[in-house]
Parts: C-alpha cells; sequence; structure tokens
C-alpha cells in the first residue's frame, strides 16, 4: 500500500505545460508500464519510446501511426469497443487472443469533449489493486494538458460536430463512437434547432454565434449543421425549465435568434427524428410570424402522436 501512495504522490508532483510527451515520460516512469494515446479517427498522437515489442496493437501504432480495419474488426469481436464506448472514465481491457492486459482511458478538453483514447499496456508489471487511481491521475494531468491546446480544443469541436451530422443523417459508422456526445449530459434529452437567419441572412457568423452560445452554457452540446446551429440539451427532469434557456434568452434577443426546440428523449440514435420535430416547429412559427424566440414543440403540437 506504501509503494501505492508513493506513486501517487509522485504522479501528483507532474506540472501541465511541458507537453503530453513529457507527461507519458514521467508517467512511464512512475508506473513501469509502456503507454499510447490516440485521438478519435485512432491516429497515434505520443506514446512512450523503446519498450513494448511483442504486442501486435503497439506495434501496428508504431509503424503506421494508425491501427486498420482489420484490428478494428478485432476490438468489436472481443468487445472492446463496447466496453470503451460503456466506460466513464476508465477500464481494463482482457483478451485470451493478447499476451498483455491493459488499461484503457477517456481523454478530454474542457466541457466534457472527448478528443482521445489513452491505454497503458501491461506488459513489465501485472495491473494491481490500485493501477485503475493511479491511471486516473495520468488521465486527468493530461486532460489538464490538452484542455489548455487550442489545436485539440478544435479538433474536440469539429469531431463532435461530425459525430452530431452523421447521426443526424444516419450515416454513422462507429455507432460506439457516438457515446462519447453522451459524456456529461443528463437524463433527458432535447435538441433545439437554432436559426439565425433575420440577423444574418448569408449565414456567415454560425460558428460565432455557436461559440457564444457555448460559452454561455458550456454544459450543452453544439454543432453548426445545415445552416443551423444544432444544440443538444440535456436536464435532470423531462420538464424544460426557465433556467435551461435564460443565460442564452439574452443572446437571441439582442440579434433576432429564434430556435425551436423538440421534445424530450433518452437516446441519441433516435436524434434524426427529434432533430426533424425542432425544424418543422420552428419553420411553422417562422411562418406564422412569431416574436418568441424560444418555440417548444410540447407547446405548438401537443396533439401529436409519438409515431
Amino acid at each position: 500500500m506504501d509503494h501505492l501512495l508513493n506513486k501517487k504522490e509522485q504522479l501528483q508532483k507532474i506540472n501541465n505545460g511541458k507537453g503530453i510527451q513529457h507527461i507519458l515520460d514521467e508517467a512511464y516512469r512512475i508506473l513501469d508500464n509502456p503507454i499510447l494515446i490516440h485521438d478519435m479517427d485512432y491516429k497515434l498522437i505520443a506514446y512512450t519510446e523503446n519498450t513494448v515489442h511483442d504486442d501486435p496493437i503497439w506495434n501496428e501504432y508504431e509503424t503506421t501511426g494508425m491501427v486498420g480495419y482489420d484490428r478494428l474488426v478485432f476490438y468489436e469481436e472481443e468487445g472492446f469497443l463496447e466496453i470503451c464506448a460503456d466506460a466513464k472514465k476508465t477500464t481494463f481491457l482482457l483478451s485470451d487472443k493478447l499476451k498483455y492486459d491493459r488499461i484503457y482511458g477517456k481523454l478530454f478538453t474542457n466541457n466534457d469533449i472527448q478528443i482521445g483514447c489513452i491505454c497503458m499496456v501491461a506488459c513489465y508489471n501485472s495491473f494491481e489493486d490500485g493501477t485503475s487511481k493511479l491511471f486516473e491521475i495520468v488521465c486527468d494531468i493530461l486532460n489538464k494538458e490538452f484542455s489548455i491546446s487550442e489545436y485539440y480544443q478544435a479538433y474536440g469541436q469539429a469531431y463532435m460536430e461530425t459525430l452530431i451530422s452523421q447521426i443526424i443523417e444516419e450515416s454513422i459508422e462507429d455507432i460506439y463512437m457516438s457515446s462519447s456526445i453522451y459524456i456529461g449530459l443528463k437524463d433527458y434529452i432535447r435538441v433545439a434547432v437554432v436559426d439565425i437567419t433575420q440577423c444574418d441572412p448569408k449565414h456567415t457568423k454560425l460558428a460565432c454565434f455557436r461559440d457564444m452560445f457555448k460559452q454561455a452554457r458550456p454544459d450543452f452540446k453544439y454543432a453548426v449543421y445545415s445552416n443551423y446551429i444544432v444544440i443538444i440539451m440535456s436536464s435532470d427532469i423531462a420538464p424544460i425549465r426557465i433556467d435551461d434557456l435564460d443565460k442564452l434568452y439574452g443572446i437571441f434577443e439582442q440579434n433576432n435568434i429564434c430556435a425551436g426546440i423538440s421534445r424530450c428523449f433518452e437516446n441519441l440514435n433516435e436524434l434524426p427524428k427529434y432533430y426533424n420535430e425542432a425544424v418543422n416547429v420552428l419553420n411553422h412559427m417562422l411562418k406564422s410570424g412569431s416574436k418568441h424566440r424560444f418555440f417548444l414543440y410540447d407547446d405548438i403540437f401537443t396533439s401529436s402522436s409519438d409515431d
């Protein structure tokens, strides 16, 4: 137990600001097992050098900088993709087809946007009680480092927007990756579709307003899609509350912006249906000449069935 406490204290002394590679090298020195990081597209970000040579996954990353289709099939067959998707922060990945056990973690920038994954391979020392807690400390240090990087903040936003677009269009290939959108969301979800046409007819300020909304409500998820700003909202109760909208209302009022808001749902696989609800109620109310800023599907189409 003393050696675990000692490792914890050593990890907590790793300073941010010296780069990802520095953090990995220090963590490797303390935990005595090699560590690798890749982004959401399975492309290598960084790894500890001159370490493991007889692990096929590690070798593939070291040789090509990524893993190919066959490796992703292997991940799915071994249940790794589902296990990782279900993990809140870290999880162990065990397989009879691999020589070494490994532990996996999710990496984030601020606002709970996942930008990558970290994996430590037990090729020199077996995992023990307390390993996951130590590994979480490494993840926390890396998350701080990624959060001060403009590049990875932009990458995370772009990746999330791609996922949201693919879900709306029902074209997503890796259904497990969509789980990253759930991170930070509460149980009850609504989608808002924001129209800025009345203040910006050419839609040149979509990204600007998206970032403005994000600053006001960082707990929501945002994407620019089809000349709209899509907002994935969530709360811990089903009915929508004034508090859910008040921090955005001032921006909407000042800039003559309107939004249609869907009914409540829980599964993002149903996003296409509720996105269309939000678009329909938005268009219906704009045609009516309403001066309100938020249009709720619940209020306008109360007689609609769930079908």
